[in-house]
């Protein structure tokens, strides 16, 4: 679910760096997650690009993945049910990452 390589080298090895980057993450990519999938979020597109972007700077790439399909839809109507989909998707894949740091910390 994380690539400790890409983070390894996204953080040039320094351990202190890596926690505060992941940290960062566990902050504010829930927040990108819960203002995405809002039913009145007009800014579907870049809510998601934030979540993308979030998601590859730790190497998590299922997540972004996902994170991209929803970019590449578009701003789709508040009643495409395309958004409540993606949305459980993208919720699983936000919970596998984070456990996935959570077992990089205890592991270190």
């Amino acid at each position: 679910m994380l690539d400790e390589r890409h983070l390894r080298e996204f953080t040039g090895g320094d351990f202190e760096f890596q926690k505060q980057v992941l940290g960062m993450f566990l902050e504010h990519a829930p927040k990108y997650l819960e203002i995405l999938c809002r039913s009145d979020n007009d800014n579907w597109r870049s809510d998601a690009h934030k979540l993308k972007g979030a998601a590859r700077s730790i190497g998590a790439w299922r997540l972004a993945r996902e994170a991209e399909r929803a970019e590449q839809m578009g701003y789709p109507p508040e009643n495409d049910p395309r958004r409540v989909r993606i949305g459980k998707e993208l919720l699983v894949r936000l919970e596998q990452t984070i456990l996935a740091i959570q077992e990089l910390d205890n592991g270190q």
